[in-house]
């Protein structure tokens, strides 16, 4: 777990840890109309533009989802909407945007963030929230346990975590921006 990081991935034309779940709806949609408009995005991050209300709404769905969960498994939130990363990293991202403006924003060390502030899912969870093989957030020490049945070995987990879920991914939501007041004010 100490070699371990969290990767947030984003284009880089969007600011950096921000969720746009955390503005006003009026807000979040004129942001989305200005974000498709100065980049009007293809396949996946076609979230933006004409396709927001779709996305938004599920986003909000996952995202009660998520913090009902977090806080049932003993996680305290400090924020509503987590930020979002990945564990070690997300190939699948970096091959699907390799080429275009996509850089990594923020690595922060696994053992920096505190049990109660970071929960973790199998995969994507706005793929996984209607999925019935969707499995349950967990906290630090089951990462670690999982990390131990595989040879305390990232890849050979996150191998296992794709025979199970068809996705080599997984999510870290962190719910404390205290982590990132730094990065903030520079």
């Amino acid at each position: 777990m100490n070699d371990l990081y969290l990767v947030n991935y984003r284009l880089s034309t969007i600011e950096p840890l921000k969720s746009i779940m955390r503005l006003s709806k009026e807000e979040a949609f004129e942001l989305s109309d200005k974000l498709y408009k100065e980049n009007p995005y293809d396949g996946y991050e076609q979230r933006f533009g004409p396709n927001f209300e779709k996305y938004y709404n599920h986003r909000l769905k996952t995202e009660k989802w998520l913090y009902e969960e977090f806080t049932k498994i003993g996680g305290k939130p400090q924020e509503k909407h987590p930020l979002y990363f990945f564990v070690h990293n997300w190939d699948v991202a970096e091959k699907a945007w390799e080429g275009k403006a996509i850089k990594v924003v923020e690595k922060i060390k696994l053992n920096e963030i505190d049990v109660c502030d970071v929960s973790f899912l199998f995969g994507d969870s706005m793929a996984m929230l209607d999925n019935p093989n969707k499995g349950s957030l967990f906290l630090k020490d089951k990462l670690s346990e999982l990390l131990a049945e595989n040879e305390n070995n990232i890849e050979m987990l996150l191998d296992s975590v794709n025979q199970r879920t068809g996705q080599r991914i997984i999510e870290a939501h962190i719910w404390n921006d205290k982590y990132f007041e730094a990065s903030r004010a520079e």
